[in-house]
């Protein structure tokens, strides 16, 4: 069965500029639009639109994304809160249709230009790693071009730490299904984890990074009892893990901007202060601090969510109705609720979470059909997809993957290499 449609024998101007893109995600967001609408005038002016027609009618992500939008823009004219102004209302409509930017994508068939953009995405990566080094030891200037680096600047920042994360992942992935594992792959791997566990200073990227290493080894190794053994091992660890860092001591502060210490001894504290605020919020209990507010926020979403579980307050609203039941509280001046799930439970209920999870549902489905696949390109192909729907689905409880473009654009960007030129 062919998976994928036939290759083109020659990449066109579209591809050669999508290859390049992933070396922009490691850079101010403004290169990221700017190589973006550049491959937008390409695509619009290079022609072969029978083709590029077929290819989109024929990939499996075309209705999920299109019933997403749909979904999205008809509960958001037809249940609009009044709580809503007219600028906010368009703005939080426009964050909905995100997907769609992958439809473009979704057009080319598939080739080479997948093989060189994978390689660029690990090279730029590696990039963005050397330079989390030099600013450790205080030699990166802070301009413009370097500032994430330098300096701590938010959804930013942690997207540089989640694309670490993912490119070591990836290149786990590289080591699995390679038949010969080259001394350099393993050097890259290791290089690109060490910066993202610890140069990133980025939760999120950690967690991820975890996961996506669970998954890829999962996928790539023969089930025996070494692996269950394995698997129990690494299961202990992590319930070792959780019992140390709840009897630790209440840290002076979590908020590592305000601390100063080597990369492993604030990597020590925010796994001790993450497993706190998760037991807190288990257990009932308030945060005493401002970087575990996100237990704040997540208490008192739910009690909107429950006002209107079923189709949400509407698009927009979760803004004005947070600081209202907020003031006063570390948390009132919020502008998300750091999670794609809350939000979309928040104003379009369980009827736009659904549409959502339908994307990310067939994408999954998608993944291990490729991974079932004979071939080891397919295969590959398939294990990327899983791990880029890991990380969007799993970033989404903790960060606005789809709400915020500089994440969400990174990830439909990224997607284009394993689902590019697919079949039904």
């Amino acid at each position: 069965m062919d998976y994928f449609s036939s290759p083109s024998h020659k990449d066109g101007i579209p591809e050669r500029i999508l290859t390049w893109l992933p070396l922009t995600l490691f850079f101010p967001v403004g290169f990221m639009y700017a190589g973006l609408f550049a491959f937008w005038v390409s695509w619009a002016v290079s022609g072969d639109w029978k083709n590029r027609l077929n290819n989109l009618i024929k990939n499996p992500l075309l209705i999920p994304v299109l019933s997403l939008s749909l979904v999205t823009l008809l509960m958001s004219l037809s249940h609009r809160s009044e709580l809503v102004s007219d600028h906010e209302f368009w703005a939080a409509v426009g964050h909905y249709q995100t997907y769609l930017l992958v439809l473009p994508f979704l057009t080319l068939s598939s080739g080479s230009w997948q093989q060189k953009m994978e390689n660029i995405f690990l090279g730029s990566a590696v990039l963005a790693a050397v330079l989390f080094l030099l600013n450790a030891v205080h030699v990166l200037p802070e301009v413009a071009l370097f500032r994430s680096y330098v300096v701590y600047l938010g959804n930013k920042s942690i997207l540089l730490g989640i694309l670490l994360a993912l490119a070591a992942c990836m290149t786990w992935i590289k080591l699995a299904f390679d038949k010969q594992v080259t001394f350099r792959n393993i050097i890259l791997f290791v290089f690109l984890t060490l910066a993202a566990v610890f140069l990133a200073k980025t939760r999120t990227a950690v967690l991820l990074f975890l996961f996506g290493f669970v998954v890829v080894t999962l996928c790539s190794i023969r089930w025996s009892w070494k692996s269950l053994v394995i698997i129990a091992l690494f299961v202990g660890s992590i319930s070792a893990l959780w019992t140390y860092a709840v009897n630790q001591p209440r840290p002076a502060t979590c908020v590592v901007n305000e601390v100063k210490a080597a990369p492993w001894e604030i990597l020590h504290l925010r796994a001790v202060c993450t497993l706190q605020q998760v037991n807190d919020l288990r257990e009932g209990r308030r945060s005493k601090d401002d970087d575990g507010m996100r237990s704040e926020i997540y208490r008192i979403t739910s009690a909107i969510i429950s006002e209107q579980p079923l189709a949400g307050h509407g698009a927009g609203s979760w803004m004005p109705i947070y600081h209202s039941r907020a003031q006063g509280l570390s948390s009132g001046t919020m502008t998300t609720p750091h999670s794609d799930y809350l939000l979309y439970l928040t104003e379009f209920g369980l009827i736009g979470l659904f549409a959502l999870l339908m994307v990310w549902g067939q994408q999954f489905l998608v993944s291990v059909k490729l991974l079932r696949a004979g071939t080891a390109l397919v295969q590959k192909r398939g294990l990327q997809l899983l791990l880029l729907t890991l990380f969007m689905s799993a970033g989404a409880f903790f960060n606005a993957i789809m709400r915020d473009a500089v994440f969400a654009v990174a990830f439909l960007i990224l997607l284009s290499i394993p689902v590019s030129g697919l079949r039904r």
